[in-house]
């Protein structure tokens, strides 16, 4: 979960050139640097889309970039 407050840096091979393509956790795609390639990540359900606490947790997300208290993530 602390990826959805605070994304990281992920690499993908780029499938046209090799070339390793940073895309953040948060995005969907990126652009390859060396060849211009749109480059799409394969999508991947969130544990906000099956867990069954996923309300509470999105209350805490929204509570947390409100600046409260993260004490519960």
């Amino acid at each position: 979960m602390a990826s959805l407050l605070r994304p990281v840096p992920e690499y993908i091979e780029c499938p046209n050139c090799n070339s390793e393509v940073e895309i953040w956790s948060d995005e969907e795609e990126a652009i390859c640097s060396n060849c211009g390639a749109l480059i799409v990540r394969e999508k991947r359900l969130s544990c906000l889309e099956w867990c069954r606490y996923a309300d509470k947790c999105r209350e805490l997300i929204e509570e947390a970039r409100r600046g409260g208290d993260t004490s519960g993530i």
